[in-house]
């Protein structure tokens, strides 16, 4: 079955038509402009004055940006909500101007079901450009995007503001690939330590509260759950694991360095209407202790990222397999 656990990524490549400034981080600039066009486009309830939409379970904006389980649905019920089969993922800055005819890009990963939609994520995105991102709504256009496979490591165009086509692609990410590549890299080396650096700010809940310490068990946790519900909900298949093993053996895994900070940034709410402040772990932190069987998982929550608020970025972080520092070194 973990050949169904699958996901896409692509690389969208935009230039800037008129002077902009940016926030701090654009994901959340993004994913929002791309909700508010996407249901224009995609849901028919928009046609209808803004009522509800008389097909949710046939609707593209319904199924991929305000999913629900199915009417049977007993699995996964006491979810807060389904997490988006989605992710809109900039890097991580501070504020910044662009000057006309620069470019910025951001990654886009789509999970299971989602895959098939990319062209609405295209036209969405285009259209967003029409009209308009940041301060004063100003427009961009996208000039390219690329196909990633970041097992293989290539890459490809399947679309260029010049012929506004666009191509099929292969390329993708599965949890039973991600198995394969956790056996190649551990007969690398012998690798004894773990090193997971958090680029986006990463929002761990444990016990119903969030933490500043990425104590491994508490980001193992907060990643099982959400690839078992990316699984059940967007890739039709569980995730066929011993949970409380898979626990009781991240909770062997010992945090022996920890070179992370906690970074707050705040977003504007427009469906709540008010500012949010949100914080989250950036930085990096080593771990020793058995890992191996543990690593699959990790490697693909790489492109799913980990943690709240994950949909528009937060979350990223990349795994590194090294040598056990010796005691007292940096």
């Amino acid at each position: 079955m973990e050949d169904r656990i699958a996901l896409s990524r692509y690389c969208f490549t935009l230039e800037v038509l008129e002077e902009m400034a940016l926030p701090q981080y654009l994901g959340s600039t993004l994913r929002g402009g791309f909700g508010h066009v996407f249901r224009r486009i995609a849901c028919p309830g928009s046609r209808l004055g803004g009522k509800a939409c008389p097909l949710p379970e046939q609707c593209p904006y319904h199924l991929i940006f305000e999913p629900s389980p199915p009417p049977d649905a007993t699995a996964l019920r006491n979810l807060e909500e389904i997490p988006r089969p989605f992710v809109i993922a900039p890097p991580f800055a501070s504020e910044r101007s662009y000057q006309v005819g620069s470019t910025f890009s951001f990654d886009l990963t789509l999970v299971g079901k989602a895959i098939p939609f990319l062209p609405y994520f295209i036209v969405a995105f285009k259209e967003l450009g029409n009209r308009g991102l940041g301060r004063g709504q100003k427009p961009f256009r996208v000039t390219q995007i690329t196909a990633i496979d970041p097992i293989q490591g290539w890459e490809e165009p399947i679309y260029t503001a010049e012929d506004e086509m666009v191509r099929t692609s292969d390329a993708k990410v599965t949890l039973a690939a991600c198995r394969a590549m956790a056996a190649a890299l551990l007969t690398k080396g012998n690798p004894t330590a773990l090193r997971l650096a958090f680029l986006t700010p990463t929002r761990l809940k444990f016990e119903g509260h969030l933490v500043d310490t990425p104590e491994f068990h508490i980001v193992f946790r907060s990643l099982l759950r959400r690839l078992s519900s990316l699984a059940l909900f967007h890739c039709g298949t569980k995730l066929d694991v011993d949970y409380r093993s898979l626990i009781t053996q991240a909770q062997q895994v010992q945090l022996v360095r920890n070179e992370t900070r906690w970074v707050d940034w705040e977003r504007y709410s427009s469906r709540q209407k008010e500012r949010m402040f949100l914080g989250g772990l950036v930085g990096e932190a080593a771990y020793a202790g058995e890992f191996r069987p543990l690593l699959p998982y990790l490697l693909f929550g790489q492109w799913t990222h980990v943690g709240k608020n994950a949909t528009f970025g937060l979350g990223k972080y990349e795994v590194e397999l090294q040598p056990l520092p010796n005691h007292g070194e940096a």
